[in-house]
């Protein structure tokens, strides 16, 4: 069975992102937010412990090779949708941090959305994708996957329509922030969004954070036995991802992850 409908691939089509329900099991997600607590030493139970002195650089944490993680990663479902939207089964992961975004207080404070682009917009056309799954049940306050919904459809023709001294990075928060939507979504749920739609985490003004992994997927490359060799050597040497390929806490304290079937072509490690 696909795991997108007919119905929500229309959504994507229309909106820019579409909301896979259930795209891992809900105790999939529970484990990996486990790994992100731990990870950051922290007690989900004492909010006290939420706030570091000094604090934490933003709230992006620097975890990549975690086994859960990679159980996400090549959980079939996941995998299933990103073929939907790419139009092939043959597909690379990437290799993601997580987030942990607790609730704003006196001291920390985190405004959002931040409505950026992820991407070039030098040549903006063509089919990019972006997923963040959430670890945690998301209430619409508490630092929800924020975007402008239908931009895709229209980013190039405003990007011509702009003066030519206008940062359109800029320009976009000013012109569009009261049409940045939160989408809200329960444990093991994956947002999928086009990387044409400004985007960015909404504040937090619940009482719990936001537990994320952010997890996408390309097309594998025929003939790029470079990058192969290095998401192999990612891997199994536990760096860092999004191609800083760095020795840090997991490379020194973790284990390499075990991967499926499925998880091996998903790396590299076998071929499609």
């Amino acid at each position: 069975m696909a795991a997108l409908s007919r119905d929500e691939l229309a959504f994507w089509e229309e909106n820019g992102y579409v909301v896979l329900k259930g795209a891992v099991p809900a105790e999939y997600a529970r484990a990996a937010e486990d790994a992100v607590w731990a990870f950051v030493d922290m007690d989900r139970d004492d909010p006290e412990t939420w706030y570091p002195d000094p604090p934490r650089p933003g709230i992006m944490v620097e975890m990549y090779q975690h086994q859960a993680l990679w159980d996400n990663r090549q959980a079939p479902r996941v995998h299933e949708a990103f073929s939907q939207i790419w139009g092939t089964e043959k597909l690379w992961v990437s290799f993601d941090r997580a987030s942990l975004n607790p609730p704003e207080r006196p001291g920390f404070e985190f405004k959002g959305p931040y409505l950026h682009w992820d991407m070039s917009l030098e040549n903006p056309t063509g089919l990019k994708v972006q997923g963040v799954l959430y670890l945690a049940d998301t209430a619409a306050n508490q630092g929800a996957f924020t975007c402008i919904p239908r931009f895709h459809k229209k980013l190039e023709s405003w990007l011509a329509g702009l003066p030519e001294e206008v940062n359109p990075r800029e320009r976009v928060k000013e012109e569009f922030a009261d049409e940045a939507t939160p989408i809200p979504a329960k444990v093991g749920d994956l947002v999928i969004w086009h990387s044409a739609l400004p985007h960015g985490s909404g504040p937090n003004s619940a009482s719990y954070p936001r537990v994320v992994q952010y997890i996408t997927m390309t097309p594998s490359p025929k003939d790029n036995e470079a990058a192969r060799e290095s998401r192999i050597k990612g891997w199994r040497e536990r760096l860092t991802g999004l191609g800083k390929n760095e020795k840090e806490k997991e490379h020194a304290e973790g284990e390499t992850a075990k991967l499926t079937e499925l998880g091996k072509k998903l790396l590299g490690l076998e071929r499609w």
